[in-house]
């Protein structure tokens, strides 16, 4: 079964992360409401170098495959791509270098069965004095030309297109929305590349930037009273688009993208940003219900962070104090790129341990919203473990509401 059938009435939520927990609740969730699922892995996360996940293309399939099985998900339901693949992760080399790596990136995500492509090639490297449009196309291009796309064009959905919210940009920053001149030219450009191809790409996606933020603690919501027009030259054309970056939107939001051909609606940092509030829930639970071998999570999480700012750096600012809560509570989460690092996912171990040798009867208490009492309830008598359940509790809350917008009951 292709991508494409579940993008034609209805759009797809596509969930780009690598950490384990949250894809286990996400393929629950999926098995759970009869869902297609689509997930995408970005090229910093997963490359043949390992990305901050440690995992390459075929590793990063291999744990998702486990888990589905372990779910009993159907293999026609699930579906997974690769985005920003490009120089991203090798942005510190010369162009010529960070291209080569990309083509082998997009060649290893295809040999571990990805379904969907995206090509980001607009990243500076390092001896790019400048980069336009016409070396991202260019480039595009040449990667379409060098891999293995040009002999798999029929068997992916292919997505162009670089117009992404910078997450963490400066607050007075404008948001630069993508114009219809943008997408004509693009779209021109890009026809031009098929016919090279003898038109083998029957259905593709375009990236563009209708308007969205989300800075650390506040959203910016996208305008799209003027998007008629961009739902045409879509349609005319018979491509789709591609939301990034849509963490936080409200339901209402969400469904408005979907409605401007938006069939495409990429979370991240949101799933995560989720994950870490149950870590930091259950903390507190552990701490009133054990006296000794605490898990001490959130100390380990930031005396990790504080000591290695690589992944923060240019992201948070401040003092001791303020460093602390941005780690903490900050929305662009920079926590994920360190969940996968050994006394972290040590620290998680013992808290996983230490919450599941609890009495669920016991647990149930802790909860004051009576939403959450009812999910408690009903996937008790699944056989859930604890820190499965209350991990589904915080996390379901972002999947009901992606899969509302996309057209789905939940």
């Amino acid at each position: 079964m292709k991508i494409e059938k579940f993008i034609k009435k209805k759009a797809l939520p596509s969930f780009c992360t690598s950490n384990i927990d949250v894809l286990n609740t996400v393929i629950f969730f999926c098995k759970n409401n009869n869902l297609p699922c689509l997930i995408e892995s970005t090229s910093n996360q997963v490359n043949q170098d390992g990305g901050y996940s440690g995992k390459t293309p075929k590793q990063f399939v291999n744990e998702i495959n486990k888990i589905a099985k372990k779910h009993n998900f159907k293999k026609n339901k699930l579906f997974l791509g690769g985005d920003h693949l490009g120089p991203l992760p090798w942005r510190n080399n010369k162009s010529k270098i960070a291209i080569k790596n990309s083509i082998q990136l997009i060649n290893k995500c295809l040999t571990a069965n990805y379904s969907k492509i995206h090509i980001d090639t607009s990243i500076k490297c390092f001896d790019d004095r400048m980069i336009d449009q016409n070396i991202v196309f260019d480039r595009t291009a040449y990667i379409l030309k060098k891999s293995k796309l040009k002999k798999n064009l029929k068997k992916v959905f292919l997505v162009i297109g670089t117009e992404v919210p910078l997450s963490g940009s400066n607050d007075k920053d404008k948001i630069k929305i993508t114009s219809i001149s943008q997408i004509d030219e693009e779209i021109k450009k890009f026809l031009k590349l098929l016919n090279f191809f003898q038109k083998k790409i029957i259905n593709f996606g375009l990236v563009i930037e209708p308007g969205m933020r989300y800075l650390h603690h506040r959203i910016t919501v996208p305008k799209l009273s003027q998007f008629k027009n961009k739902i045409t030259i879509s349609k005319n054309r018979k491509f789709v688009y591609e939301a990034h970056s849509t963490d936080y939107q409200s339901t209402n939001v969400l469904k408005k993208l979907v409605k401007n051909n938006f069939k495409f609606l990429k979370v991240g940092p949101e799933l995560t940003y989720s994950f870490a509030r149950s870590l930091l829930f259950m903390q507190k639970i552990e701490k009133k219900m054990f006296n000794k071998n605490l898990s001490n999570v959130e100390n380990i999480i930031l005396k990790f962070m504080l000591k290695n700012n690589k992944y923060w750096k240019g992201y948070y600012y401040g003092k001791k104090n303020k460093l602390r809560k941005l780690i903490l509570n900050s929305k662009l989460d920079r926590m994920r790129y360190y969940l996968n690092n050994k006394p972290i996912l040590k620290s998680i171990k013992v808290l996983e341990k230490n919450v599941d040798s609890l009495d669920k009867r016991k647990l149930i208490k802790y909860f004051n919203l009576a939403e959450d009492k009812k999910i408690f309830n009903n996937l008790q008598l699944k056989k859930m473990s604890n820190f499965n359940l209350i991990n589904f509790i915080f996390i379901s809350k972002s999947l009901n509401k992606y899969y509302t917008a996309c057209g789905y009951r939940v």
